[in-house]
């Protein structure tokens, strides 16, 4: 008699355990930075440059020079972004009926949480890179916002608008940071700002080329971030130190060889809060907060149910952001920082 082996025998396959994501949608900055909700049809606020006078005067003398600060209005149009996915009815039933892994038997809800984590990491992305004058629309990242000082940001022209020019250092090519540079950059954006940055955000690699930068200093290892929405704690296992006040934390989308300063009391993520259902009738959709995979990101994400194509349903999840920094001035990026 031949040997069974398990070749010859039709066995139902079991997954171990749920699946193991293997996708890095991790959006530090997202979480990190304040979530503000908007209004109307963009974000505009008004800025206001220097302009008033105050002068010392002599017994007696009339008032003879009078000045008063400058308004400059700020204007960002809201961007779009989106995640659609389809799931067919064999696909679904195959799922619930099925035992492991444990992650499909809702594969609706599933797709939802992918999807939520793939547009907060899509949105912490353009947080730093996205671009204006994109066609759709992009979030007007930090590269643009706080990463020059000749260009037009929220309508206003630099080039003639000192107030609204960021600190920005290059040294023109890869340069070893010092602690002296660190230094100068926190007092140089106290000095125009007012404040120094408490938040700088780094690529990974460039962390570990300030962590040299500082080796023997006194360093903390941060576990949590205080901003002005209060402490908020890090993702498990994201790296940040302390130096000056400012907390210096890694983020997977983080440029490398740049220093963004913040001061996060001037920057802020806002996103427009959807209407309900129209005509008053009951739309198949629902609000729900983003999460990057691992917590929840309170912002305002709007999930629905499309029209179904064949046997399959189909769901679009939206939101409507922007990225705002009131002050470009407490603010700035150091670039061309050597980190290998």
């Amino acid at each position: 008699m031949a040997l069974q082996t398990a070749a010859l025998l039709i066995l139902a396959q079991n997954y171990a355990g749920d699946i193991a994501r293997q996708i890095n949608r991790r959006s530090q900055t997202l979480a990190l930075l304040r979530k503000v909700a908007g209004e109307g049809k963009n974000i505009a606020w008004a800025a206001e440059s220097d302009g008033a006078n105050a002068e010392a005067f002599a017994e007696g003398a009339d008032a003879a020079n009078f000045a008063a600060d400058a308004q400059g209005s700020a204007i960002i149009p809201w961007a779009l972004y989106r995640s659609n996915f389809s799931v067919s009815d064999f696909a679904r039933s195959a799922a619930r009926s099925s035992r492991t892994p444990e992650g499909n038997i809702e594969l609706i809800a599933r797709d939802i949480q992918n999807g939520a984590a793939t547009l907060s990491s899509k949105i912490n992305v353009d947080l730093f890179t996205g671009q204006s004058g994109q066609t759709p629309g992009q979030i007007v990242g930090f590269d643009e916002a706080i990463g020059l000082t000749n260009n037009t940001y929220a309508t206003i022209d630099r080039s003639s608008a000192a107030y609204w020019r960021p600190y920005v250092v290059d040294p023109g090519s890869a340069t070893v940071l010092t602690q002296a540079q660190v230094r100068t950059d926190l007092s140089t954006i106290m000095k125009a700002g007012g404040v120094k940055p408490n938040l700088a955000l780094v690529g990974p690699d460039t962390l570990n080329a300030i962590r040299a930068t500082f080796d023997g200093q006194i360093i903390y290892d941060l576990l949590n971030v205080q901003t002005n929405d209060g402490e908020i704690a890090l993702n498990a296992g994201t790296g940040a130190i302390r130096f000056g006040g400012c907390a210096f934390v890694e983020d997977k989308d983080c440029t490398e060889g740049k220093i963004y300063y913040l001061n996060t009391d001037a920057v802020e993520v806002q996103h427009l809060p959807f209407d309900g259902p129209a005509m008053g009738g009951a739309d198949e959709q629902m609000d729900s907060d983003l999460t990057d995979g691992v917590e929840a990101i309170p912002f305002g994400m709007k999930i629905e149910a499309l029209s179904r194509n064949g046997p399959a349903d189909r769901v679009m999840m939206q939101v409507q952001p922007q990225l705002r920094v009131r002050r470009p001035n407490q603010c700035g990026v150091r670039k061309n920082v050597k980190y290998s």
